[in-house]
């Protein structure tokens, strides 16, 4: 049963991904610019969600496995990320700290928010001063 939901874990992991995807090509194409590729038939746009497809897919994997995964959810985000670094290793080696740093923002923004979790369900008792 824990596979099942965190196989929908993922089809949501991909969603966003796709929606989201044009935003970090754009953020991409400040490390790497994206030219006009008339001789493929592609518009800049379209390059932007294909070049962060990768990106974001890194991003929320990295993100919401740990936070709403179940089982071992670290061995699942890692499985689910050799994919993608396996692409990031083929591509453009020279930017291949960008998804790393992506990484680490999103194993920042989940410690966060189990800190805030653990902060809200045992509240500091209040100090008594004798």
């Amino acid at each position: 049963m824990n596979a099942f939901k965190n196989i929908l874990l993922l089809a949501t992991v991909l969603i966003l991904s796709y929606l989201t995807a044009s935003y970090f090509g754009s953020w991409y194409d400040n490390f790497s610019p994206q030219y006009d590729r008339s001789l493929i038939g592609l518009s800049r746009e379209d390059l932007f969600s294909i070049n962060g497809g990768p990106f974001a897919y890194t991003f929320f994997t990295v993100l919401l496995f740990p936070l709403f995964g179940f089982g071992n959810k670290n061995k699942w985000t890692i499985w689910l990320l050799v994919p993608a670094l396996l692409f990031f290793g083929s591509g453009d080696i020279q930017h291949i700290y960008l998804p790393i740093i992506l990484g680490l923002i999103a194993l920042a923004v989940v410690k966060l928010v189990h800190v805030i979790i653990s902060k809200l369900k045992h509240p500091n008792p209040p100090m008594v001063v004798k």
